[in-house]
């Protein structure tokens, strides 16, 4: 296996209007979000086919901004959307959509930025069962940062042992974290809660394939209603990057 990986994917932004319903039910229920999302992929793939999503290597993050009402949406993917589906009214600006060519080596220095559902795994009581990921999420930043942590890949180390490394590593104390809202869908899930953190910072390349399948695949659960696209940009890259958006809150795009 060569020691030089690439990664090319479409990423989208799209300025949306929180006035609009549409918008407004996809801020409050991750579950319209995703059918929002998805909306744009449906003649890909057969509908009803299983892992459609994955398979087209759909992911997604988003952040808002109140005091403007808009909401500032990334989505990732293999395969290119058909953006024409949402009403025009919704956008407040064109879709700005552009392919993205990563060649990934060891060493590369990757600013990044993503949004995670820091899932802990339990063992039930009683006699000898699987561990399961159904307890609560802690999303506080010492809690976020282990869980993250813990998967970072330093130099020598398998892509797997008790969960998928992300083909990276990275210096603890140049990771920042935060707790995000929560998300619960009140129509197709009732009762589904996704927490939500936010990881920013730096990391430094040790597996190029591994961390291009951190890339297209994402990281984490979560990944169908906004979790787990992990956004980056090479430090010494001059030209247009992937769109970062800062948080849930003012969303400036970075471009350099």
């Amino acid at each position: 296996m060569t020691p030089t990986a690439h990664v090319t994917v479409q990423h989208t932004l799209l300025d949306l209007d929180l006035n609009h319903p549409l918008i407004a039910r996809s801020l409050l229920d991750p579950h319209e979000m995703h059918r929002t999302v998805m909306s744009a992929f449906r003649h890909w793939i057969p509908d009803g086919t299983p892992n459609a999503r994955a398979q087209m290597g759909v992911l997604h993050t988003h952040a808002t901004n109140l005091n403007t009402n808009r909401l500032t949406l990334i989505v990732q993917s293999r395969v290119p959307g058909d953006w024409t589906a949402l009403p025009r009214n919704a956008l407040t600006a064109p879709p700005d959509t552009r392919t993205i060519t990563l060649h990934i080596t060891p060493g590369q220095r990757h600013r990044f930025r993503t949004v995670i559902n820091p899932a802990r795994y339990t063992t039930p009581p009683g006699p000898p069962r699987p561990r399961n990921r159904n307890a609560p999420a802690d999303t506080s930043p010492d809690a976020v940062l282990t869980w993250f942590t813990s998967r970072l890949q330093p130099p020598g180390h398998p892509d797997y042992d008790r969960w998928p490394r992300i083909g990276a590593t990275a210096d603890p104390t140049e990771l920042t974290a935060r707790p995000l809202p929560g998300l619960a869908s009140h129509t197709a899930h009732p009762g589904m809660k996704i927490n939500r953190a936010e990881i920013t910072g730096h990391l430094t390349i040790t597996d190029p394939h591994t961390y291009a399948k951190t890339l297209t695949h994402g990281i984490g659960r979560s990944r169908a209603y906004g979790c787990g696209l992990l956004l980056t940009q090479p430090v010494n890259n001059q030209q247009s990057p992937a769109n970062i958006p800062a948080h849930e809150g003012a969303a400036p795009r970075v471009r350099g």
